[in-house]
């Protein structure tokens, strides 16, 4: 076989590969990236060669380097090309004949679908790359001492144009079923919501609503997509305007992960608990994620932060120590360290600093309901607290405490009340009767009255196309026809 279509053909796989991981499957180096840390240490090496094994040792060194996402792709993409020029050159040494059906490049196929799942370890790509290496090593030795294996032999075609012919038509053949088979197994569900909590980590909010709605689009329920996409309406002052513009099926759930020891789960909660400023919950949840996932930079990290704003220096100080034997987050373990004694961290804020409960209080953790108010008692110009408050009233059916708990809107400046807001007021009079609702001291637009006329006269007559196509996106339709917990008011 001609030395430049091979090298062609390297060439071509290898820029494939790279714009895949740099593109539609970017979060898969960034998923490894995140579930690993190398460390330059004795005890790491000793603690990797005894649990793991030295392959899974080996492919922590490798995917260090996944904290460039370019750097990252590129590697990736040159070991499993690599495959296919090392798997060609052994059928060479062995057979004595070139590889004309280009049955080398099945492998380096067949691994680079294998890493297209993010829950799928790369240790076989090490193991195969490190194989390969030593197999072309070995009968590069023993060459010249080997009888060719003779199952090839006449399989040469001598014929210029016709094996030029049948190479085409073979490339052709893996290039279309390789590529077919890539579409139709790539995870884009699974792609969607790892590209939306990159975004969450780097509070890139616009990104996490473009991909968040990219999967509600689909008419498709997933607990950690709605979970993200209430953090980003939230953050882009979106949240009372949009909270039902998708049929909110989870009720409550939508807006938080309740503890309930799942593994998976573990990652998810300090991302809204840091957020609101409930920094101790914050930790809770990333020292349990920790311990399923291991000490890998982010958990480490964030504990680091955590403890610093807690005024707990020596505790951080152990976790960041961790951080400067790694070779890309050092420097941030190093500006960590630079915070231990001032007790602040850029970005984190403590809510609840200084509060002291006697007796002790203990979090919720299956029920934010609960948590949300207590930092609203004690941090009443916490928006993220209120607005999620609402909303969590709001998805329970509450409007009895809805109402209770509306006052609290006079802290902040929203230019009028929002229309969810306003809709379960005029629920909450239907309820409680014209008198009673008057003492309450709010009151409910003539353009709203209007339109729940329209709605309840359209709800009568039983017209459920259009009802939904008026009203899909508001307070009255969740409760009536979508709340898990039923279509009546609950008032405790």
């Amino acid at each position: 076989m001609n030395k430049k279509l091979t090298y062609g053909i390297f060439v071509i796989l290898f820029l494939c590969y790279w714009m895949a991981y740099m593109g539609n499957l970017s979060h898969i180096i960034a998923y490894h990236e995140q579930h690993h840390l190398f460390l330059y240490t004795q005890a790491y090496f000793d603690q990797q060669i005894q649990s793991e094994g030295f392959f899974s040792y080996l492919t922590a060194f490798i995917i260090q380097f996944f904290y460039y996402p370019w750097l990252g792709s590129a590697l990736l993409a040159f070991l499993l090309a690599s495959v296919y020029g090392m798997v060609g050159n052994v059928l060479r040494l062995l057979f004595g004949k070139e590889d004309w059906l280009h049955l080398s490049i099945l492998p380096s196929l067949l691994l680079f679908y294998h890493t297209m799942e993010a829950n799928h370890t790369l240790v076989p790509v090490t193991i195969t790359v490190l194989s390969l290496c030593m197999a072309n090593l070995v009968l590069w030795l023993f060459r010249r001492h080997m009888p060719l294996i003779p199952i090839l032999q006449n399989t040469h075609i001598q014929k210029k144009k016709l094996r030029m012919g049948l190479q085409t038509f073979v490339l052709l053949v893996y290039a279309g079923c390789g590529y077919y088979h890539f579409v139709n197994s790539y995870n884009r569900s699974e792609g969607i919501m790892l590209k939306a909590e990159m975004n969450v980590k780097a509070k890139d909010w616009d990104k996490v609503l473009e991909y968040t709605k990219l999967y509600l689009n689909s008419g498709k329920t997933n607990h950690l997509i709605a979970y993200f996409h209430q953090m980003a309406l939230y953050h882009k002052g979106l949240l009372p305007y949009h909270l039902f513009d998708y049929p909110q099926l989870l009720g409550v759930k939508s807006i938080y992960f309740p503890w309930n020891s799942d593994s998976r789960e573990s990652e998810y909660g300090h991302f809204l608990y840091e957020d609101l400023g409930h920094i101790n919950e914050a930790h809770h949840w990333e020292f349990e994620a920790m311990a399923v996932w291991g000490e890998t930079a982010p958990h480490l990290l964030n504990l680091a932060r955590y403890n610093i704003v807690n005024n707990r220096p020596k505790v951080a100080q152990r976790f960041i120590n961790k951080l400067k034997k790694s070779l890309f987050y050092k420097e941030q373990a190093l500006q960590l360290e630079a915070s231990l004694e001032t007790g602040k961290v850029e970005g984190v804020r403590n809510a609840l600093a200084g509060v002291i409960d006697v007796p002790a209080r203990f979090t919720n953790a299956i029920n934010i309901g609960p948590e949300l108010e207590y930092i609203c008692n004690h941090d009443p110009k916490n928006k993220m607290a209120f607005e999620y408050l609402m909303s969590y009233l709001l998805l329970s059916n509450n409007v009895i405490r809805f109402v209770d708990n509306l006052y609290r809107i006079k802290n902040f400046d929203y230019p009028s009340l929002p229309t969810a807001y306003e809709e379960a007021l005029l629920v909450y009079k239907l309820k409680v009767g014209e008198e009673k609702f008057a003492q309450s001291g709010y009151r409910v637009s003539a353009e709203t009255e209007a339109r729940f006329a329209r709605y309840y006269q359209l709800m009568g007559n039983q017209q459920m196309s259009l009802l939904q196509k008026e009203f899909g996106k508001t307070f009255w339709f969740y409760m009536n026809y979508i709340s898990p917990y039923g279509n009546k008011v609950i008032a405790n």
